[in-house]
C-alpha cells in the first residue's frame, strides 16, 4: 500500500472538546466585560442577548426557561437529578456510559427507577414505558456513537417530565422541544467552544414541578440548586461567555441548524463508505436506526492487541494527522472519530487515507 502523502489540515477530531471553528482567534472574541461583576447590567444585558440569540437559532419555545450552570453537562444534569426528580418513577434508558452515570446518580439518591439498559451496541426496549414516569435518556451518546435520532417513541399524551443529556446532538439534529421539559448540554462539541458551563432548558411543566418538588429539597447542595430558578447558579466565566457568543455567531452565519445537519450528514457518509471497504473495523452499533451522524464509534474485527492500538495512535498523533481518536476508556478498543460541522470533509478523507495505510502496516 503507498504511503499518503496529504494530511489533514487540521488533526482535532476528539469527540469532546471538539475542533474550534476554522478562522477561530482568540483575539477575535468580545472581551470587553472581562474582569466585570457578573451581576452588573452590563453583564446581564450581554448574558440574555447570548440567550436570546440561542434561543432564536434553535427554535426554542418562548416560554422555556434557560439557566447557566456550572460543571459544564455533568453539572447541569446533576441539578437536574437533585433538584427536579424524586418524586415519580423514573425510567432510565441506558445505552452508554454518560446514561448510566446518571442512572447511579438517581440510584445514589434511592429515587423509585426502572433501568433499561445495554452497553453492547443496541438500544434499549423504547416501548410500553408508563405516562406517569419521567424518561431519562442521552439522545446522542458519545461515548459509542449510538443515538436515539428522533422522539417518536415519545407519545404526546405523555404526563411525565422528559429529560435528556443533548450535547452530542444539540446544534446537530433538530430537537423536537415541545416533547422535551428539561434538556442539558454543553456547547464543546458541535460549536467547537470552551466548555465549564452547561446548559439547562425548562418547559413550563418543569419550572412547575420545581415549585413543587418535596423529596431530598432540603438536602440540595447550593451549587445543584435550581429550586429558585436563577438564570445564574454561580460565577460564570466571562471568557468562556465570549467565545460562546463568538462560536454560536458563527454557526448562525454558516446557515444554522440547517446547514449543521447536512455537514453532518456528509461528513458521516465519507466514513460510513470508508467503514463498508474496510476490512479492519466496523461499527460498534450494528443497526443503522441508531447510529449517530456523530460522533463515528468502530471497533476491530478482530483482536489486534492493544500494544498494535497504541503504536497507531501514537503515529496518528506524532504526525500530526490525528489526535484523541482512541475509544472512550470504558468502552472497547476502537476509535472514535467526530464529524461535526466545525470538522472539514477533505480532512475526513484524508484521515481515511492515513487509517487504512497505518492498519495495514502496523497490524500484524
Amino acid at each position: 500500500m503507498i504511503k499518503p502523502i496529504k494530511k489533514p489540515t487540521f488533526a482535532n477530531f476528539s469527540s469532546g472538546p471538539t475542533k474550534k471553528p476554522e478562522g477561530w482567534a482568540i483575539n477575535k472574541l468580545n472581551l470587553n466585560l472581562l474582569g466585570r461583576y457578573h451581576r452588573s447590567k452590563d453583564v446581564r444585558v450581554f448574558l440574555k442577548s447570548i440567550f436570546e440569540k440561542l434561543k432564536e437559532s434553535l427554535n426554542i419555545p418562548q416560554n422555556y426557561k434557560i439557566l447557566l450552570n456550572p460543571g459544564s453537562c455533568t453539572g447541569a444534569m446533576q441539578s437536574v437529578i437533585w433538584s427536579v426528580l424524586g418524586d415519580n418513577k423514573i425510567t432510565s434508558i441506558v445505552y452508554d456510559f454518560w446514561g448510566e452515570q446518571w442512572s447511579q446518580d438517581i440510584k445514589r439518591l434511592k429515587y423509585k427507577q426502572e433501568v433499561r439498559k445495554n452497553l453492547n451496541g443496541k438500544m434499549p426496549s423504547l416501548e410500553n414505558i408508563s405516562k406517569e414516569d419521567d424518561i431519562m435518556f442521552v439522545w446522542t451518546g458519545t461515548t459509542n456513537g449510538m443515538s436515539v435520532n428522533n422522539l417518536d417513541w415519545i407519545p404526546e399524551s405523555h404526563n411525565g417530565l422528559v429529560i435528556s443529556d443533548i450535547t452530542s446532538s444539540v446544534f446537530i439534529s433538530k430537537i423536537n422541544w415541545e416533547k422535551i421539559d428539561i434538556s442539558v448540554f454543553s456547547w464543546q462539541k458541535a460549536l467547537g467552544s470552551e466548555s465549564q458551563h452547561g446548559i439547562t432548558i425548562l418547559s413550563p411543566k418543569a419550572c412547575d414541578r420545581i415549585k413543587h418538588k418535596k423529596k431530598h429539597k432540603h438536602l440540595t447542595p447550593k451549587i445543584l440548586d435550581i429550586n429558585e430558578l436563577p438564570e445564574l447558579i454561580n460565577t460564570p466565566s466571562l471568557l468562556c461567555m465570549a467565545d460562546f457568543q463568538y462560536c454560536l455567531s458563527w454557526f448562525i452565519n454558516k446557515g444554522g441548524l440547517k446547514w449543521s445537519t447536512k455537514l453532518c450528514k456528509e461528513n458521516f457518509l465519507i466514513l460510513n463508505k470508508w467503514e463498508k471497504e474496510n476490512n479492519f473495523v466496523k461499527y460498534f452499533c450494528r443497526n443503522e436506526d441508531f447510529r449517530s451522524i456523530t460522533p463515528s464509534y468502530f471497533i476491530f474485527n478482530e483482536n489486534i492487541g492493544v500494544d498494535n492500538i497504541k503504536r497507531i495512535l501514537l503515529f496518528l498523533e506524532t504526525e500530526n494527522i490525528a489526535y484523541d481518536i482512541s475509544s472512550y476508556r470504558k468502552a472497547p478498543l476502537g476509535i472514535r472519530i467526530w464529524t461535526g460541522p466545525t470538522i472539514i470533509k477533505k480532512d475526513l478523507i484524508a484521515l481515511t487515507k492515513w487509517l487504512d495505510w497505518t492498519f495495514y502496516n502496523f497490524i500484524k
